[in-house]
């Protein structure tokens, strides 16, 4: 986004319109902008006080094993299952592991960690910001708003890369802007080498990368130096950091990587009714998640665009962030686009249907775009054509998608943080209870979808109102304010879901307490996991990654075959067909999952029967 100081002949913001004069008013300012810093980072710390133990057994302990390989240069560590991640993050917090051995140490760490990167993204984003013509302290209170909106702040929750990935990104559009407002060949290299970081920080931000490579190729309209000088850097750079993070998933992974895998063929194959619904569901998830920010702020950066286009004739910097949300928009769409997710899954979830978290580290770029633009200064038009957005996709979302999705269903704050605020809305039911085709009302069981829409269209009304008649009705500072407040009221809102989503699905396994138990008393073991053992209703790929992660520093090996036993403690399923032929005991311990801790014959068999810690007569 270019300094916006000169309009053309229209412009979305208002005649002579500065922010009501900002530096008039620059010592309210400054005090509204340290005000919303310091709410930024306690709503931030107030949600992570909820992370207790990890409660993504793939998206978040896959991370951090991979921080543990890291940290010990490498060597042996239980081989993770899962879909796969690329390992950015995991690089910049495994030097954590070098100060604590304790699991519960580093993740408390991770997780603060991640609230101060947080914390720190206001930086660029009032830096982005500023080109709006904002004063210094109008762009941090602009950078501490997107921070605390629940999108952003339910993800300081969890040790996921959503936060560094977000940072980067903002830093990547800061540079872009940098790039576009003075080309040098510097300028261009540090751009590049934000891309690649980028696309290493998570395989879907792979099309981001892609976005950045194509934009490169773009400048050269612009500069043909800087333009050659990126792509120098960026192409190989990015296809080496690509390649790189593959090979580290096969060899830490328990199977092959799967993240991203038949995008392609969901779009081609998914009826367009099917990929319609998901545009429209994940379209209001953004909508409401921002009370129709997010969409003032499409409407402000499809004008820049425009403006970049008409006047430089050249892409720049708003070019690149419409080229990312394209991307990521198309990722996060195939995702969800198949009969599967939606209709046919055992497994019924409503976030399927809604999904945001793929793409918001972009649409939160734009929700920023329209928060400045607010702050600045708005023409009523631009307001109403973002109105009617708002309009065209939560009608046919509440009166068409709604009555089909199984608002019932299963919930991953995480995956839909920014509608979380209304979770306390969601009926208790389920495909049997559940009424089939029910229109959304104000009152009724699916009272979810009306109460977000209502309440965003009543908040749309409201800024619109701030644009109506000569002059601004409401001061920026007041409206800046009153965003910052429903930012906050949203997140602790959202709150209480976050939290019985980590009640519900983190914890330590009982059997990874009792190996730590046993290797206190009698010293360190060598343990076997059976991935044969497949308890009814239970994951046997989750419990093994809970426990790898909990027993650390022991690893554990896996084994598929009773005949590759040879390690002293077993764990398997507590009616283990193989315990009575192998010898093994079970030990007096707790069960997870299905899942029990047994000893095979020798001195820690003998030891812990002496001391009558195993169970008697031996079972099987």
């Amino acid at each position: 986004m270019t300094a916006l100081d000169a309009p053309p002949s229209w412009t979305p913001w208002r005649d002579g319109d500065r922010a009501d004069d900002a530096r008039a008013a620059r010592l309210p300012w400054t005090v509204l902008a340290g005000i919303a810093v310091l709410v930024c980072a306690a709503l931030n710390c107030y949600i992570a006080l909820g992370a207790v133990t990890p409660s993504f057994p793939f998206d978040e302990v896959t991370l951090l094993e991979y921080a543990r390989y890291f940290a010990q240069g490498g060597g042996q560590i239980t081989p993770v299952e899962g879909a796969g991640y690329f390992p950015a993050w995991s690089l910049m917090i495994a030097p954590l592991w070098w100060v604590t051995s304790s699991p519960a140490v580093f993740y408390a760490a991770v997780i603060w960690v991640g609230v101060g990167v947080a914390i720190l993204t206001i930086w660029p984003l009032a830096l982005i910001v500023r080109r709006f013509g904002l004063t210094p302290a109008q762009a941090v209170v602009v950078g501490a708003i997107v921070m605390s909106i629940p999108s952003r702040a339910v993800q300081s929750d969890y040790t996921m890369s959503e936060k560094p990935l977000f940072l980067v990104i903002a830093l990547l559009v800061l540079a872009a802007i940098r790039l576009w407002e003075r080309p040098t060949m510097p300028r261009a290299a540090v751009f590049s080498l934000l891309a690649v970081l980028t696309g290493f920080m998570h395989s879907r931000a792979t099309v981001l990368l892609i976005a950045c490579l194509i934009w490169l190729a773009l400048f050269a309209l612009r500069s043909w130096k800087a333009s050659l000088v990126g792509l120098a850097v960026a192409a190989p750079l990015g296809w080496l950091s690509y390649r790189y993070a593959m090979q580290l998933n096969v060899d830490l992974l328990q199977g092959s990587f799967k993240q991203g895998l038949n995008l392609t063929e969901n779009l081609s194959t998914a009826r367009p009714s099917i990929i319609l619904r998901v545009v429209l569901g994940q379209s209001w998830n953004q909508t409401v998640a921002t009370l129709g920010v997010f969409l003032v702020g499409v409407v402000v950066v499809l004008w820049i665009i425009w403006t970049e286009l008409r006047r430089h004739r050249a892409v720049g910097p708003a070019s690149l962030v419409g080229a990312m949300f394209l991307g990521i928009f198309l990722v996060s769409i195939a995702s969800w686009a198949n009969e599967e997710s939606l209709y046919l899954a055992d497994w019924r979830r409503l976030d399927a249907w809604i999904y945001g978290r793929y793409m918001e580290p972009v649409t939160a770029l734009i929700v920023a775009a329209g928060l400045a633009a607010l702050v600045r200064g708005l023409r009523t038009s631009v307001l109403v054509v973002a109105g009617l957005a708002a309009l065209a996709v939560i009608v046919p979302t509440v009166l068409w998608v709604a009555p089909d999705a199984p608002t019932w269903g299963y919930i991953t704050p995480a995956h839909i943080g920014g509608v979380m605020p209304w979770a306390s809305l969601l009926p208790h039911a389920d495909a049997a209870t559940w009424t089939w085709g029910l229109v959304p009302t104000l009152t009724n069981a699916n009272r979810f979808w009306a109460v977000a829409s209502v309440t965003t269209v009543v908040a749309m009304l409201v800024l619109l109102a701030t644009t109506l008649g000569k002059g601004r009705r409401v001061p920026a500072i007041a409206l800046a304010g009153a965003l910052l407040a429903a930012a906050g009221v949203g997140t602790v809102a959202a709150d209480p879901a976050t939290d019985s989503f980590q009640e519900r699905e983190g914890g330590v396994p009982a059997i990874a307490v009792e190996v730590q138990q046993i290797e206190s008393t009698y010293g360190p073991q060598e343990v076997d996991y059976d991935r044969t053992c497949k308890p009814a209703g239970v994951n046997n790929a989750v419990v093994q990654n809970y426990v790898a992660y909990w027993i650390t520093p022991t690893t554990m090996d896996t084994v598929f075959d009773p005949a590759d036993y040879d390690a002293d403690v077993v764990l398997s399923c507590e009616d283990w067909p193989e315990a009575a032929s192998l010898g093994a005991v079970a030990a007096r311990g707790e069960i997870t999952d299905g899942y029990r801790v047994w000893i095979m014959p020798g001195p820690l068999q003998d030891e812990m029967r002496a001391a009558g810690a195993l169970e008697e007569p031996s079972a099987g």
